[in-house]
């Protein structure tokens, strides 16, 4: 594997040099340590990262939670790997919501760490960000770029798809197989039957968005932190 660039999101200092020293160790380059989402962010477009430790515990009031929103809205967001001491199952639910790339308990050991990073950035790599998607309507598979799709709509046992174009497609594939390959391309599920591309958001409030196609989309007390936490973040 290449020399890696690894950021390091750890507000406990002796645990961030413990990890710097073992990446140092393996070969790994650590571009910074940084221990709020404030510096992380900064960091995250300063150094350009090819990985990043995320621990979900911060200093301030932000956590490594809300920094994993932030990046899977980004146009070519890096990997990142959980660290946490954190066993609240709510917690750890909403993290894996964002769905990271590997998820390391403390304390670990580094040839964990090694293993962990070198398993991401493999699965990283073999996804491809910009990787077809493929969409099967029961007589052909339709080969779809991100930018194409608008969102997605569950209909009983059937998803549909709401195109750029003015188009649809309408595959026998459960909803929640569209969502969790979608969420890997920094889509949004907002509501039990909706998830959208926030590329396409025209304009949004507490309740509902507003697609280009002017086509609102209600946004469902379940969903509406994690929406909202990535919506104030990147949406005027």
């Amino acid at each position: 594997m290449n020399k890696l660039k690894v950021l390091i999101v750890e507000d406990e200092i002796l645990i961030a040099e413990t990890i710097r020293l073992y990446l140092i160790e393996y070969g790994y380059d650590t571009s910074s340590i940084c221990i709020s989402y404030d510096e992380a962010i900064e960091k995250y477009h300063l150094d350009e990262p090819d990985l990043i430790l995320l621990d979900i515990r911060l200093f301030g009031e932000k956590s490594g939670i809300d920094i994993a929103h932030y990046l899977n809205n980004q146009k070519n967001k890096p990997p990142y790997i959980f660290l946490t001491s954190q066993f609240d199952k709510r917690i750890l639910d909403s993290a894996i919501q964002t769905l990271p790339f590997g998820y390391i308990t403390k304390p670990f050991t580094k040839e964990t760490l090694w293993t962990s990073i070198e398993s991401a950035y493999k699965l990283y790599k073999q996804n491809g960000i910009n990787a077809a998607i493929e969409v099967y309507d029961g007589k052909q598979v339709h080969l779809l770029t991100k930018e194409e799709i608008l969102y997605i709509q569950s209909e009983h046992v059937y998803t549909r798809y709401i195109l750029n174009n003015n188009s649809e497609i309408l595959c026998r594939v459960s909803f929640q197989k569209c969502v969790d390959t979608l969420m890997r391309y920094n889509f949004i599920r907002c509501h039990r039957t909706f998830c959208v591309n926030p590329k396409y958001i025209k304009r949004w409030n507490k309740i509902e968005i507003s697609m280009k196609n002017d086509q609102n989309i209600p946004i469902s007390s379940s969903y509406k932190s994690s929406v909202l936490a990535v919506l104030l973040n990147e949406l005027p």
